[in-house]
């Protein structure tokens, strides 16, 4: 669980950890089941369920990390994608987890979880967070503002959170060059789809 998500409603209440047949639950890199990166793992949030196979599968990530100046959630998807060591990666639904993708769609269905990691234009991530009215401490920056959390709750419920359309930002003109690396190489050459994740984000480091 990122630093930068925000909980609209108790996780815990779905109960993910004791349904389905897997080993690793991710959150998605795409914005709805019609993506082609629908069932890319995103990375920001993830349960994993404690066995043999999940800590082959991140000993693996580790060892990888030390060789190759990559993401690791590159990494994460190709082994979940291939299935190495017989690892089995399963996803959350998106009315659980959800990224900033959805604060610019009609935000409708609010996630339980959201991830936000996008936008750089207003100074410090926090300040970036407290631009959208994801800001929940009083002026001490300390002490904890319940108001504050539950409006922005019901402005998530209501879809009214503060979109800034136009206004584009350095961060996510980069997330939008990702995914549109990663959809073009899953659309023309979908045996890319496991390294698509690491060849876009090479690409974006070269340009």
């Amino acid at each position: 669980m990122q630093q930068d998500t925000f909980w609209r409603e108790n996780l815990f209440e779905t109960d993910l950890e004791s349904r389905g047949d897997y080993d690793l639950l991710f959150d998605q890199l795409a914005d709805n089941d019609n993506s082609l990166r629908a069932r890319v793992l995103n990375g920001a949030n993830f349960y994993v369920r404690a066995n043999n196979r999940t800590l082959t599968y991140f000993n693996s990530v580790a060892d990888n990390l030390k060789h190759w100046y990559a993401a690791d959630v590159a990494f994460m998807h190709h082994q979940c994608y291939t299935a190495v060591n017989g690892i089995k990666c399963d996803y959350m639904p998106f009315t659980i987890a959800h990224n900033w993708q959805w604060i610019y769609s009609d935000q409708s269905n609010p996630p339980y979880i959201i991830q936000l990691d996008c936008e750089m234009n207003y100074g410090t991530k926090l300040q970036t967070l407290a631009s959208y009215g994801f800001n929940f401490t009083l002026a001490d920056a300390r002490t904890c503002n319940p108001i504050a959390v539950q409006t922005t709750r019901e402005r998530m419920v209501n879809g009214t959170m503060d979109a800034r359309l136009t206004q584009q930002s350095w961060g996510r003109l980069q997330f939008k060059a990702y995914y549109i690396i990663s959809d073009l190489l899953i659309w023309f050459i979908p045996l890319t789809n496991p390294y698509g994740a690491l060849m876009a984000y090479m690409l974006m480091i070269t340009f």
